[in-house]
């Protein structure tokens, strides 16, 4: 067996961690977090606002998971 090993794409950029970490936020408001957004996030929080209503977190739907 040769000393080095291929590994699939091992690099991971800032903007792959910005991405998922932005998916994170946006499904844990959708969720109902929305005040763990505002604390944390809260540009991205106005962002949500803005592109979400009430009506659109999955919260009030009754989603258990």
């Amino acid at each position: 067996m040769p000393a080095t090993r291929h590994i699939e794409n091992p690099v991971v950029t800032v903007e792959g961690l910005r991405v998922r970490l932005n998916s994170a936020v946006e499904i844990a408001f959708l969720y109902g977090a929305t005040e763990w957004v505002r604390l944390n996030y809260p540009s991205q929080y106005e962002r949500l606002l803005m592109r979400f209503d009430d009506s659109t977190l999955l919260e009030n739907h009754g989603y258990i998971h």
